[in-house]
């Protein structure tokens, strides 16, 4: 489960015109999808200032973890992380791994395709906490990328709603810019 964020998107809003904000979306919706679906991922939703892709091993292949974490790079160096001109819109990323419900669910005429349980909770908490350019991973996450991405911090990090505390991983953006 790869959740990717715009930061600091109400104040983004307020110092363009609205009919720029569709613009500005529909570019990062755009980028999210060329950055995902080659990689294995599904949209699971595409809302706000926020899009989820969602990794299922039966689509995405074993090496569904790689795979998400190759998209959130590919989202990253997309959007401009790592060049010399620099982002043209500030992301955080959150992926965290493990079994939950994906399919349909709604009622009364209204059907959404979608991811519900923990890991969707989990992932949905790091996106919030991580920073701009920044892939936060959970530890299932990492385990499964470690050869790939070696050196990353480690990080407890006290998510809203969660009792425990999850340990994370932060993709370096040095790693980001050369995958």
């Amino acid at each position: 489960m790869l959740f990717a964020d715009v930061r600091g998107y109400t104040s983004l809003t307020e110092g363009i015109s609205p009919a720029e904000v569709p613009t500005l979306m529909n570019r990062f919706y755009e980028t999210a999808s060329s950055a995902l679906l080659p990689r294995g991922g599904l949209l699971g939703q595409v809302e706000g200032d926020n899009v989820m892709g969602l990794y299922v091993p039966g689509l995405a292949g074993k090496k569904y973890r790689s795979k998400a974490v190759e998209g959130g790079c590919a989202l990253l160096m997309l959007i401009g992380y790592g060049t010399e001109e620099g982002p043209w819109l500030e992301v955080g990323i959150g992926i965290a791994t493990g079994e939950e419900f994906v399919g349909n669910v709604g009622g009364g005429g209204y059907k959404d395709f979608t991811a519900l349980g923990d890991v969707t909770n989990t992932s949905a908490r790091l996106t919030a906490v991580a920073g701009a350019g920044e892939i936060l991973v959970d530890a299932e996450t990492y385990a499964a990328v470690l050869d790939l991405y070696p050196g990353a911090e480690r990080r407890e990090l006290e998510l809203k709603g969660k009792q425990a505390a999850v340990e994370a991983y932060v993709i370096p953006l040095s790693v980001v810019t050369s995958a």
